[in-house]
């Protein structure tokens, strides 16, 4: 069920993000398959519990306290009080007064939830899965692979002028490279996070090799062996990667890729204290990949910068406003989960186009749609995982890269939350959650105790083969 779980993630690029109800339904019919035969093998024990419920608290509460929320939105036993006007108004159109609720309409609500919760079950799986040290290699290989695959077709589409996204003929963002993603931003966020996680890899593979040697010349050896002869197909990947990311013109996803790879960098030296060569040899090695990346997807950035510079062709600004006043309206309560859209067709005023589905700020958009309390909760989760794994880099004595790129990731849709909506996109979301579950997996030391029903494994025994 591994490899079957580990496809259904790394193929939600495919059906443009699934952002379509079909596309995100089968993903969370899948998810919800895998994870109830994950359940009934643990109860048969036949599968370990790998990570206890009590080692991930901090994230499952505020996460669960979330969900909890949600459904109160949805239920009309709530008192009259808290429930939104728009109920009061089509009364007149219907024979009876419909049952009223918190959020504007439930339907979304429910829709939204439904993903929501898929969300948190990928992250569980992975959780699970993901503390064989193995399996939390293929996780991250197999993203990283299938992110190649969606760059290479992305290139190839951009460089040819094909102005199509699949079978679909593109409507937005012509001359910008967006693979099989409707937004160009979105896949920005989805290329960072496979960017992190292959420049995780290269750092891990280049500096074990590099530090294994007192001499520096010795080290210098070894590290370009490592890059040369070890990394090359890996290389390979992130140049492509890389290039993909450059030609989508997204501002904002390139600089949340470069404070992520830079978080990341940072903090793996840090855990692993490795010396000032094995630092700048690395850093060389950055810099000339970087300068080559650049050099193949450098079209059409001087357009785009003094086009983000000096016009602004969308109302983010209007937006931010609106959200703010919706929040102003009902901060405790919110107007319903996924119904962001419905307030803004609402409220649109009148010099705005009618286009816009999302807040172009995640925060905001939360705290529009959920009430204050509840959104500061859901933050509360990305905050929690960004702990952990800053936690596990530092007290890990080997594999430390994956809590490394657990928390880079975590900082990359974090910052780019600020400026656009990509984890309101479910493939990106599904790819954090799998990353984040298998960065928190390793996050504990490298022998935990692993516990199956009633018994407990010595620490010393490797863990068992998913």
């Amino acid at each position: 069920m591994l490899h079957f779980f580990v496809a259904l993630v790394v193929l939600t690029p495919l059906p443009l993000g699934s952002v379509y109800p079909w596309s995100w339904g089968l993903l969370a019919v899948g998810t919800g398959c895998v994870l109830g035969i994950w359940c009934f093998r643990l109860l048969a024990g036949k599968a370990p519990l790998a990570v206890p419920l009590t080692a991930v608290w901090p994230t499952l509460l505020p996460f669960f306290l979330v969900v909890a929320w949600i459904v109160l939105q949805m239920v009309s036993a709530t008192p009259d009080s808290w429930h939104h006007p728009a109920w009061s108004w089509p009364a007149s159109a219907f024979n009876a007064t419909p049952s009223s609720r918190i959020t504007v309409d439930p339907a979304r609500t429910s829709a939204a939830l439904t993903r929501l919760i898929t969300y948190g079950a990928i992250f569980w799986l992975a959780l699970q899965y993901g503390r064989d040290r193995r399996a939390a290699q293929m996780m991250i290989k197999a993203l990283v692979f299938a992110a190649v695959a969606f760059s290479l077709y992305g290139l190839v589409v951009e460089l040819s002028e094909i102005r199509m996204v699949l079978w679909f003929p593109k409507a937005t963002a012509i001359d910008d490279l967006s693979s099989t993603f409707v937004n160009r931003n979105t896949f920005a966020t989805y290329a960072g996070l496979a960017l992190v996680c292959v420049s995780g890899l290269i750092l891990a593979r280049v500096e074990g090799r590099m530090a294994n040697t007192d001499d520096l010349a010795d080290s210098v050896d070894r590290g370009i062996d490592a890059i040369i002869a070890r990394s090359s197909t890996l290389i390979a990947g992130w140049l492509l990667i890389a290039s993909a990311l450059l030609l989508t013109h997204s501002l904002g996803g390139i600089f949340s890729t470069v404070l992520a790879l830079a978080s990341l960098v940072a903090l793996y030296i840090y855990a692993r204290g490795a010396r000032r060569e094995v630092i700048i040899g690395l850093a060389t090695g950055a810099i000339v990949l970087l300068g080559a990346a650049v050099v193949v997807g450098s079209t059409g950035w001087e357009e785009r910068f003094n086009q983000a510079l000096w016009n602004q062709p969308d109302d983010r600004g209007k937006l931010a406003l609106l959200s703010l006043q919706g929040i102003e309206e009902r901060p405790l309560l919110g107007t319903g989960y996924g119904n962001f859209e419905t307030y803004f067709e609402y409220r649109r005023p009148a010099d705005m186009e009618p286009r816009y589905t999302k807040a172009h700020n995640t925060y905001l958009e939360s705290a529009v749609e959920l009430g204050l309390p509840a959104a500061v909760m859901l933050v509360a989760v990305f905050v929690s995982i960004a702990v952990r794994t800053w936690r596990g880099a530092r007290r890990r004595r080997r594999d430390a890269i994956y809590p490394c790129i657990g928390f880079s990731a975590t900082v990359l849709v974090g910052v780019h939350s600020l400026l656009d909506f990509s984890l309101q996109i479910p493939a990106v979301t599904a790819a954090y959650c799998l990353i984040a579950g298998i960065a928190c997996a390793q996050a504990d030391p490298s022998e935990p105790t692993v516990h199956r029903r009633g018994r407990t494994r010595p620490p010393d025994q490797p863990p068992d083969r998913l």
